[in-house]
């Protein structure tokens, strides 16, 4: 007979800490890289057409060329665009990914309130590091907030189904047995 595989106590989506870490991280790199290329890429178009465009070509070769410098810059603000989003948003969620670590081993086990002190703390982290304004830092916090919220529950119900439930709903089931007895 063939054991089920021990789960580790800090595990997340049926992975280990730093593969976790390490998968989020590199997803995200990749979203924030493709958004970055078609917004790069978009905005280096219109900059060449708005740099140019007091001085159109008027004959077929000269729109060719045109064309194949448009595209070329076009390309290179894609890959700059690329580059810089990829590595906004995968620096983001390696922050968000390693805070929500952290406290799961401070508190010793993976919960929802790990998820929420990584997002809020990520939010205010990155506000920080930005020097936004107030108004700016609240829709982060509450970004953040939402965000923790949302992994954290989904985490949760995924080990209540496994038969781990987090200790803070075993800590409510003792509380209402009590409470049943009085």
């Amino acid at each position: 007979m063939t054991e089920a595989p021990r789960l580790s106590q800090y595990e997340r989506l049926r992975l280990d800490t730093d593969d976790c870490i390490a998968l989020m991280t590199l997803l995200s790199t990749g979203i924030g890289a493709l958004c970055g290329g078609y917004l790069g890429g978009q905005l280096s178009g219109r900059q060449y057409l708005a740099e140019r465009a007091h001085r159109l070509p008027n004959t077929v070769q000269g729109w060719y060329f045109y064309q194949k410098w448009k595209n070329y810059r076009v390309l290179l603000g894609a890959m700059k665009g690329a580059a810089r989003y990829g590595g906004k948003v995968g620096g983001c969620v390696l922050a968000y990914a390693t805070i929500e670590a952290a406290v799961d081993r401070i508190v010793g086990e993976t919960q929802a309130l790990s998820s929420v002190v990584a997002g809020l703390g990520s939010a205010v982290g990155i506000s920080v590091i930005a020097r936004l304004p107030r108004s700016s830092v609240r829709r982060a916090c509450l970004a953040g907030l939402a965000v923790g919220l949302f992994t954290g529950a989904a985490q949760d119900i995924v080990h209540y189904r496994q038969n781990r439930p987090p200790a803070y709903m075993v800590w409510a089931k003792q509380r209402t047995r009590q409470l049943d007895f009085i």
